[in-house]
């Protein structure tokens, strides 16, 4: 009998052995890579989760470098770019300027704040998204060390200005700042009623062309270029464009990208 059983096992062992089928492992979904545009137009007016396998590819068009930019980055591809909310700091030294990445949007949300889309994680209070988690960036973000190139400002004029252009960069031309704004810098300084101490804060100031045309200029306190007086000539400036509640704005990257050196018109 116990010569049956061993047999038998044997037998068992030979056929298991030979499965046409072994169990293998089977990497998740591949996902589907699909451009900016096309993950943007997924947001109907309200927050939305992202819940299929797709993946965009560009390059970093923005990072928090000069300090206008807060917690976020703006990823770019030939048809746009959205800010990616990122609960980190110091993101330039991982993300930096014209470094190619990947963002896997599976499970991450679509957002809008004042009518620029933006992708995070689930909304828990006034915002459309939150930040994705410092420990979690590495599972939706992936750089790649060996390309990095030098991202291209579009050069256009104030009416030019267009939703496809929203977290892409761009450069003003032929433009100054309104003359009632020059003794002002680029943020106002309030008094603190709780420390009663003089504090700069996020203000928007206004750019304006040879027709009239209008651009707001959004900076925040911890930019670097706030320590500088705004420029009173006219020419160019760079940086990243923004739309928020039916207006855009400006987001200076660099300071080296303001030149307005011309006499004013």
């Amino acid at each position: 009998m116990r010569r049956v059983l061993v047999i038998s096992l044997m037998l068992l062992c030979a056929v298991s052995c030979s499965e046409p089928n072994p169990l293998v492992y089977q990497p998740a979904e591949r996902p589907e890579r699909v451009s900016v545009a096309y993950l943007k137009s997924l947001y109907r007016s309200m927050p939305v989760r992202v819940d299929r396998a797709l993946q965009i590819e560009g390059y970093v068009a923005a990072n928090d470098f000069n300090g206008n930019l807060h917690h976020e980055l703006s990823v770019a591809d030939s048809t746009g770019g959205i800010i990616v909310r990122l609960d980190a700091e110091n993101l330039h030294t991982r993300f930096w300027q014209g470094a190619r990445v990947a963002v896997r949007c599976n499970g991450l949300w679509l957002g809008s704040s004042g009518g620029t889309i933006e992708l995070g994680v689930a909304p828990s209070g006034e915002y459309e998204v939150d930040p994705i988690p410092n420990d979690d960036i590495g599972l939706y973000i992936t750089t790649d060390s060996t390309c990095q190139i030098k991202i291209p400002a579009r050069s256009i004029t104030i009416a030019k200005c267009a939703p496809e252009m929203v977290s892409t960069l761009v450069r003003i031309e032929r433009v100054q700042f309104v003359e009632e704004e020059l003794s002002k810098g680029w943020c106002d300084w309030v008094l603190d009623s709780l420390s009663g101490e003089w504090t700069q804060v996020a203000t928007t100031r206004h750019l304006i062309d040879m027709k009239g045309d209008t651009l707001d200029v959004r900076t925040s306190p911890y930019a670097d270029i706030v320590i500088t007086p705004l420029p009173s000539g006219s020419g160019s400036v760079e940086g990243l464009l923004g739309y928020f509640n039916r207006r855009y704005q400006l987001r200076v990257l660099n300071g080296y990208h303001v030149q307005m050196t011309d006499p004013r018109f």
